[in-house]
């Protein structure tokens, strides 16, 4: 392991630690303020673990608007309410089997948006092809070789991994992936080999553009792979291809306005239900009519 790989894995257990520690404080703590200040720590902490997983976007929207915004107000809401001692409470509170029932529903409404509203799965989708008379699946991978990149698919990296799966094929048998894209002057070949089934490729460097300035069509990467059970070889018949881009953006952006949009609307409900009793935990007393 890389000198640079060790720095950022103790990098992210510290804030990893840090996140998991403010969490306790903040379900822990007696004190409102305490436990506030410990939410801080616990929000910098995943704006820092986004940063490090190159999601800058993310980490600057978590910054921005869970520091800057929902923390700021929740912390103002203590500070003007605490002392708030004095309150005649005309109106009942509300009946305990609305109340339940009201919960109940949120949580149904949590459980849709996690099971249901995106698919939770690291494993590609594999693309069916034929080599000759054998049948092959193609698939690729982020740059970490274990996150699965749909066919289409954006990658915000300079490099993926390229992988055709035959579990008839015996081991040894040379494979050869062919890479080609508009920044490239000439197609990318790659040699690799069959082993247990499988053989993988890492291609490397591969021209980063940006989707505001670069037509998504000429952002398209194509591969192929070609078993060489002969001279010859046999190419498959299906081509897979995906995007480069610069930054995640405008992929954060597209995915929070379409498949994590009601995940997204469920969590500001749960944030206004926390401002809520950190103003009601912070009153001292409450005299009621």
């Amino acid at each position: 392991m890389a000198a640079s790989d060790i720095v950022l894995n103790v990098v992210f257990y510290v804030f990893a630690a840090g996140a998991i520690g403010g969490a306790v404080m903040v379900a822990t703590s007696r004190n409102i303020v305490r436990s506030a200040f410990s939410l801080l720590a616990v929000l910098f902490s995943v704006a820092a673990l986004y940063a490090i997983m190159k999601a800058d976007f993310l980490a600057a929207a978590q910054i921005l608007i869970y520091v800057g915004g929902i923390l700021v107000l929740i912390i103002f809401a203590v500070m003007l309410t605490h002392r708030i001692t004095d309150v005649n409470v005309s109106n009942d509170s509300t009946p305990g089997p609305a109340a339940v029932f009201a919960v109940f529903c949120l949580f149904i409404a949590l459980g849709i948006a996690v099971l249901f509203t995106w698919r939770w799965e690291r494993e590609p989708r594999p693309e069916p092809a034929r080599a000759g008379a054998t049948d092959v699946l193609l698939l690729q991978y982020q740059a970490d070789g274990r996150t699965g990149l749909r066919k289409g698919g954006a990658t915000h990296e300079d490099r993926v991994v390229l992988a055709v799966r035959a579990p008839r094929v015996a081991d040894g048998v040379r494979v050869e992936f062919e890479v080609s894209a508009p920044g490239l002057k000439e197609p990318r070949k790659l040699p690799a080999r069959f082993s247990k089934g499988e053989a993988r490729a890492e291609v490397k460097d591969l021209p980063v553009d940006d989707p505001k300035t670069v037509k998504e069509k000429e952002n398209h990467v194509h591969w192929r792979a070609t078993l060489r059970e002969t001279e010859t070889g046999t190419p498959t018949d299906a081509e897979v291809d995906f995007l480069v881009y610069n930054g995640v953006t405008e992929p954060a952006a597209l995915a929070l306005a379409g498949p994590y949009l009601f995940a997204f609307e469920v969590v500001s409900v749960l944030l206004l239900a926390a401002l809520v009793g950190a103003a009601f935990l912070a009153r001292k007393e409450v005299k009621e009519a």
